[in-house]
């Protein structure tokens, strides 16, 4: 009789993710940042186009179980709370395999009066006390010219399109030619640029790939999107914003990504109207959101998330 009861995650692990989880407390309190708990039942989810939200019935309506804190945190923001930030579960409708878990531990903060370089300083702090490693910063476009050899904001579609071909790189889940630029560079960075970062902040993403970020002009005088992420041994471990506050343009962004939802045939969302106001009422401040899970897949040098998230397999498909 096999132990289908059991965790994959051994003893060590455990260990470490209990230290991983002081070490990140003792960060925050040493910098006087709020620890704080939201709701992780909304009332509504997010419209990105590449999330789908886990729903439950709540009488005559939907509630959406968090694919971050995003919301409930910048509410707390616009009400005057200063820096915070939340360890809690953050869920994601079907994604699953080595690097995606449907239910994961994610940490996000925020700081008002911080710059987008400011807060990549302090995840560089961070990733420095608890990995002893200090990440290079670079440019989306540096990075992506040096593994594609085009640029991410110059080149047009039909380029990324050829490219993806040349390289023999699956492309056939891009249907929407509306909206594949965003798609293919995804795509193109993802297969050809991700696989080599080993301690690596990228910056200055494309605009078409903004989401809830300012726009801001680059050393070459191109709209880029005010945003970075963090990756480890080729994986993506944070995303950062410098973070939008004006709220026709968050409207405008929401309605645009629900509309390509709609064509995609992908669930419409709720507007978050609450927070929405919330948005626009914000001091200036940089946010970041920080996967723990893959970061102590780091730390435990496991490629496979479920050998760090306890019973994470009862809940993938065909698990008996």
């Amino acid at each position: 009789m096999t132990n289908n009861w059991a965790s994959e995650v051994n003893y060590q692990t455990l260990v470490l993710r209990n230290n991983l989880l002081q070490d990140l407390r003792a960060f925050f309190a040493q910098r006087s940042v709020l620890e704080v708990n939201t709701p992780t039942l909304g009332i509504a989810g997010v419209s990105d186009v590449h999330l789908a939200s886990l729903t439950v019935p709540l009488g005559a309506h939907l509630g959406y179980l968090q694919t971050s804190p995003e919301h409930a945190m910048k509410r707390l923001l616009a009400n005057g709370s200063g820096p915070i930030y939340q360890m809690c579960p953050a869920y994601r409708a079907g994604e699953f395999g080595d690097r995606h878990n449907i239910e994961f531990t994610m940490l996000e903060w925020y700081q008002p009066g911080y710059s987008m370089d400011d807060l990549i300083a302090e995840v560089g702090e961070l990733l420095k006390k608890i990995c002893d490693l200090e990440p290079e910063v670079i440019s989306y476009q540096s990075v992506f010219e040096l593994h594609c050899g085009i640029s991410p904001h110059l080149a047009p579609v039909e380029d990324l399109v050829l490219l993806a071909k040349e390289r023999e790189i699956d492309a056939t889940h891009l249907k929407d030619v509306d909206d594949s630029q965003a798609d293919y560079l995804d795509l193109l960075f993802s297969a050809l640029v991700q696989p080599h970062l080993e301690a690596v902040v990228v910056v200055d993403f494309p605009a078409c790939q903004a989401a809830l970020a300012n726009y801001g002009v680059n050393t070459s005088g191109e709209t880029v999107a005010r945003r970075f992420e963090l990756f480890l041994d080729g994986v993506e471990i944070a995303n950062g914003y410098d973070e939008l506050r004006d709220g026709d343009e968050i409207r405008k962004r929401f309605e645009n990504n629900n509309a390509i939802r709609e064509r995609r045939n992908l669930p419409v969302v709720p507007l978050d109207e609450q927070a929405f106001i919330a948005m626009s009422s914000m001091d200036p401040c940089a946010g970041v959101a920080l996967g723990v899970d893959r970061l102590l897949m780091h730390l435990c040098g496991v490629r496979e998330i479920s050998k760090v998230i306890n019973f994470a397999r009862d809940h993938w498909p065909g698990i008996k």
